[in-house]
């Protein structure tokens, strides 16, 4: 009988050591899981970064369009074509001081204007160009010589005269 009960003591602490062996985890299981683990990180982490980059890139791209409205704002407030083309000077808020200037052509339509548009900042902010080039077409009566619109003028009443002489009203 004594056999017996240590025959099945003997085999029950074989289940209970085979239990514990399958239980825990091999060395080569924990250094997989280790690396599968350190490689998540790797990769949030960069996208962490590139978010928080890209949101203070936003940023200084906001600044700076902000500070191009304002003196584009003064470009257009110019009433006087001369005035206009010579530019001026603008402090804004972002970019130290934007000196701006225009090249002004009259189109074939009355009171329209192309304008080539450039503004200088004297410290953009980092990673931000020093000079923006725009081109605008502008309808600005102010900006028209009595000359050159009459006859802008004339020429479109003899272009729609002309095509009009072929229909009858």
């Amino acid at each position: 009988m004594r056999v017996k009960n240590e025959n099945i003591q003997h085999s029950t602490f074989n289940v209970q050591r085979s239990r514990r062996r399958r239980s825990a985890f091999s060395l080569i299981e924990v250094v997989i899981a280790v690396a599968i683990f350190a490689t998540a990180a790797t990769v949030l982490m960069s996208t962490f970064v590139n978010a928080l980059l890209a949101r203070e890139s936003a940023v200084s791209n906001d600044l700076v369009n902000a500070d191009i409205r304002a003196v584009r704002m003064q470009l257009l407030l110019e009433p006087d074509i001369e005035a206009a083309e010579d530019g001026d000077e603008y402090e804004t808020l972002n970019s130290g001081e934007a000196s701006w200037q225009a090249i002004i052509q009259p189109t074939n339509v009355v009171d329209l204007f192309r304008v080539e548009f450039s503004i200088q900042f004297s410290e953009p902010p980092e990673g931000q160009a020093a000079e923006y080039l725009e081109t605008l077409y502008l309808l600005r009566p102010t900006w028209s010589e009595s000359e050159d619109r009459s006859s802008l003028l004339q020429d479109k009443r003899e272009a729609l005269e002309d095509i009009r002489g072929d229909y009858n009203f």
